[in-house]
């Protein structure tokens, strides 16, 4: 089935009113939105982890079942993958054989995320070092499907780069960006592309949070001298006016610790919150200098069961690195305080004395020493207990991540395959849902929700995430209108069994939200189309889409309140009966439409002639005319009207095309009829000139627009060939 496509009319509104928007984020060529499956076999990954969040590597078929839409599947193959990097460093060892080919995996997505926490104020150092330890991580193996986005968390979540797979975008993201003042992206659209793919991942079992943890450290604990076992090579004032002013600090850090904890908290319940919206498991890799908490572990536990709540991992890794100043030996100093007031205090109840005013208080606040030292010394506690709590680990203390980046890809890419062959052969793009069941109740499988049930399409492009927010409308129940818009198809060249269909939409600008972008005074709108072709037993034959973003200037935005835009789409159909159904996604309001277009095309011999249809406007067309494009006239190119009411002032012109048989001598002729109210009130004859190289006579004809009930009727004659068409619509007063 041969498809054409006609961008000029998805790109008439851009040289009208505006410009294209900017490019989103690159999907991978190979990304985990394309999830329809073989003919005969279903390939599915999926992950197993305990009530720790560890993964499962030890389970058999027998403790397995699969369910396709409920019903129970034949496993033909089931085995234990390792993660990609291990797959690849055995390539060289495995002996070269001629594998068969396999069906398309509908594989897990994983999703990278690698979060700056509190990057503000490093130094020089702790920079070089975030930006080397993303390098490294980045030349690790990993498995397809990855997508990997870049944020920043402060007071908020920002994006400094959507999910992509290309590294160099990543880099670029990282190294220029040192905090989330740069951010340009919404958390809503960070993702577009693998949000759009819901059925791609779904935890199928429950989860059993696992018990609390806590810890947790940011600020060194030192008491008006400097702690030289602490800040080893530090040049530091040691006069008594800087010991004073270190003595008050103290007590500011003192007072203010649990607002400082308070604040790490709220920061990881925002990161849980924001990206717990991401579909499927969310690997997080958190570079920070430390995590602060209150101590609390009764407030910490609802993190933890949050994060595993949303399918996330967190890897932390401290920017700290290998240094001589560790913050673990500030802890250890600060718990040695606490342990040598409470001997004083001991030694002073013992003889029954009390010391000085100063020491006195000193005991005073062992208890805030103590609780002080749990919570602000060791700033990698709060990071591990975050990290060990929802599966992953903290990789610190150390300035070569090679090792442990390699263990994160492991557990990234370690998965179970399993293969079926599906009990329904019927591919009508229905979202077929997958159930995953395991014999053991503790455990909970992360794989994808489902796949959409589509044929090889010879020709067809990859499923992009157009495709299946597209497919995910269509499968919804009820199917959404949140605005309207025409479509219609149109028929040209009938030759014999199949005929060529312009399938063309209307969608009015009006009926899209529109984001202002005040730095460039600019407002976007995002518009997307999505089609899928279906013959009488609803199997799918073709599909097609569009994806149209826009830059309109603030000061042609209230013109364009009756714009519309179009668009055309061009295919080849055999004889028979179609459907036509159609999502229009509007982007930035996050909203949809669906339609669906009914097509009878009987099979033609000899005279030929389109279907007649009203013209919206007449352009100039450019480039040379090759007789592929059916709405081209000459030097001019048409406009389809889909509107069938009109105002009694409009001008409108009708445009038909008529394809005489070769095999009759005579020129083909013909008559136009125009109706009022079933009336004939004007009537018009002529002999067609002769057909062009494409075997097309095309005719555009001005008529007129009388209050009432129209329609344009077209008889072509050729011999003793005659063929009828009309054009209907309504013309009202003003």
């Amino acid at each position: 089935m041969q498809k054409l496509l006609i961008p000029a009319a998805a790109l008439l509104f851009c040289t009208q009113f505006g410009t294209p928007a900017r490019a989103q984020a690159p999907a991978p060529a190979q990304s985990g939105a394309t999830i329809h499956a073989t003919a005969n076999e279903v390939l599915l990954d999926f992950v197993v982890r305990d009530k720790h969040r560890k993964i499962v590597k030890n389970l058999k078929q027998g403790d397995v079942q699969i369910l396709e839409d409920g019903v129970p599947q034949n496993i033909l193959s089931f085995r234990m993958a390792e993660g990609y990097a291990v797959q690849e460093r055995q390539k060289p060892q495995a002996k070269a054989v001629a594998a068969p080919a396999q069906p398309q995996t509908l594989r897990k997505v994983n999703l990278i995320c690698i979060v700056f926490h509190n990057q503000d104020n490093l130094d020089q150092t702790m920079k070089k070092l975030r930006l080397e330890a993303v390098q490294e991580f980045l030349k690790g193996q990993m498995q397809p499907d990855t997508w990997i986005g870049v944020f920043y968390l402060g007071s908020r979540l920002s994006v400094l780069q959507p999910f992509t797979s290309n590294r160099a975008e990543i880099q670029r993201a990282v190294a220029t960006n040192f905090t989330g003042g740069a951010a340009t992206f919404q958390m809503a659209r960070v993702a577009d592309a693998v949000l759009n793919g819901t059925p791609n991942l779904d935890v199928i079992e429950g989860f059993i949070a696992p018990g609390g943890h806590s810890g947790g450290a940011t600020e060194t604990l030192q008491v008006g001298k400097v702690n030289t076992a602490i800040n080893a090579g530090v040049d530091v004032e040691t006069g008594l006016g800087a010991d004073a002013q270190r003595g008050d600090l103290v007590d500011q850090q003192r007072a203010f610790g649990t607002i400082d904890g308070m604040r790490g908290m709220d920061q990881m319940k925002t990161m849980i919150r924001e990206l717990g919206a991401l579909p499927g498991h969310k690997t997080v890799l958190m570079l920070s200098p430390g995590l602060a908490t209150t101590g609390d572990p009764d407030l910490f536990k609802p993190i933890l069961v949050g994060a595993n709540k949303a399918n996330m991992t967190v890897y932390a890794l401290d920017t700290n690195g290998l240094s001589e100043n560790s913050n673990l030996q500030a802890g250890n100093q600060a718990l040695s305080h606490v342990a040598s007031v409470s001997a004083q205090q001991s030694k002073g109840l013992a003889v029954g004395t009390t010391g000085a005013v100063g020491a006195e208080a000193e005991m005073s606040r062992q208890d805030d020493y103590l609780h002080s030292a749990v919570r602000t010394s060791d700033t990698q506690a709060s990071l591990r207990a975050l990290a060990e709590g929802t599966g992953g680990f903290l990789i610190g203390n150390t300035n070569d991540f090679r090792k442990p980046f390699q263990k994160l890809l492991e557990d990234v890419g370690a998965h179970y395959e399993a293969a079926y062959h599906p009990n329904s052969e019927q591919y009508d793009g229905r979202l077929r849902k997958i159930e995953v069941k395991l014999a053991r109740a503790d455990l909970t499988v992360e794989t994808r929700m489902g796949y959409f049930a589509l044929p090889d399409i010879p020709d067809s492009p990859v499923m992009t995430p157009v495709d299946v927010a597209g497919l995910m409308m269509l499968n919804a129940q009820p199917r959404p209108h949140a605005f309207d818009f025409r479509s219609a198809a149109f028929q040209f060249r009938p030759e014999g069994a199949a005929s060529q269909y312009a399938v063309t939409y209307e969608v009015p600008v009006s009926a899209l939200a529109t984001t202002p972008e005040p730095q460039v005074k600019k407002h976007h709108v995002h518009m997307s189309l999505f089609a899928l072709v279906k013959d009488s037993s609803g199997q799918v034959v073709d599909k097609f889409s569009q994806d149209a973003p826009f830059e309109v200037p603030d000061d042609k935005l209230a013109s364009l309140a009756t714009a519309t835009i179009p668009y055309a789409h061009l295919l080849d159909l055999p004889a028979g009966h179609y459907s036509i159904e159609t999502a229009v996604l509007d982007r930035e309001g996050s909203k949809a439409s669906t339609s669906t277009v009914e097509i009878d095309n009987p099979a033609g011999k000899g005279m030929g002639m389109s279907s007649v249809l009203l013209v919206k406007q007449v352009d100039a067309a450019t480039g040379k005319a090759d007789g592929i494009d059916p709405f081209r006239v000459g030097s001019k190119r048409v406009t389809p009207e889909l509107a069938t009411t009109l105002t009694a002032g409009a001008k409108p012109y009708v445009y038909f095309v008529v394809y005489p048989d070769k095999s009759i001598s005579e020129h083909a002729r013909i008559e136009i009829q125009f109706l009022v109210d079933g009336q004939v009130v004007a009537r018009r004859a002529e002999d067609l000139p002769a057909a062009d190289a494409a075997g097309a006579v095309p005719r555009l004809f001005g008529t007129v627009a009388k209050a009432g009930d129209c329609e344009m009727k077209i008889i072509a004659t050729q011999g003793r060939e005659t063929l009828e068409r009309s054009v209907k619509y309504k013309v009202v007063a003003n």
